[in-house]
């Protein structure tokens, strides 16, 4: 029975050797597999160092002069630093767009690093899977980017609508504050005081064309 023992112990011994030969520092034949070569990094000189935080700065300031442009066009500066909800659409707007331009510099930048890592040699199957991925996502970021500067531009477009609207209903209780009544009553009293000089009109016209038609009668 202690041999048995014995036995499976040395077996087990030789088995963990085994496990340590294979993950221990044995250097791994890479001709075997081309495909599993890291891929080399480019020399300094060769590959300069993108500053990302320049890049969010620059894509800020687009964002900022997009969305004030936009709001400029459609709505007075008074309205756009005065009214707290449309600066803060402002902020949330540049918020979006920043991000927005942000993907696709940084996209830019990727995409322009690998396609030169493929013209360098590195012809690996993986490079050109992820070279369309990164176009698709690329096209789809465009995409994002002109269907929200098309909301924010219909956005603006309907503000501008409702404060037309709400300065005219300003204005006629304004009007019917002066009269001195409420409700549509001097809108009504208006509106029938101009048919009423229309008519008026139009009867003291027929009245002076039947006087020309009558012919004197001669004594």
């Amino acid at each position: 029975m202690s041999e048995k023992k014995k036995t499976i112990s040395e077996q087990a011994d030789q088995i963990r050797q085994e496990l340590d030969d294979l993950i221990g520092d044995g250097v791994m034949d890479v001709e075997s597999d081309p495909k599993d070569l890291p891929i080399q990094a480019r020399p300094t000189d060769l590959a300069p160092q993108v500053n990302y935080t320049e890049l969010k700065s620059s894509a800020t300031k687009k964002a900022q002069k997009t969305i004030t442009s936009l709001m400029k066009f459609y709505l007075d500066a008074d309205i756009i630093e005065k009214d707290e909800y449309i600066a803060a659409k402002k902020q949330m707007d540049e918020m979006t767009m920043s991000s927005l331009i942000y993907q696709l510099q940084a996209g830019e930048k990727a995409l322009t690093t690998l396609l030169e890592t493929i013209d360098s040699g590195e012809l690996a199957p993986r490079m050109f899977e992820v070279l369309a991925t990164l176009q698709k996502s690329m096209l789809d970021i465009i995409k994002s980017q002109t269907m929200y500067l098309m909301a924010a531009e219909e956005g603006t477009k309907r503000i501008a609508r409702d404060i037309e609207i709400y300065k005219q209903r300003e204005d006629t209780r304004e009007i019917e504050g002066a009269g001195g009544d409420t409700g549509n009553k001097n809108i009504q009293r208006g509106t029938k005081d101009l048919m009423a000089a229309i008519q008026a009109g139009i009867h003291g016209a027929a009245e002076e064309e039947d006087i020309e038609d009558v012919e004197p009668t001669e004594e």
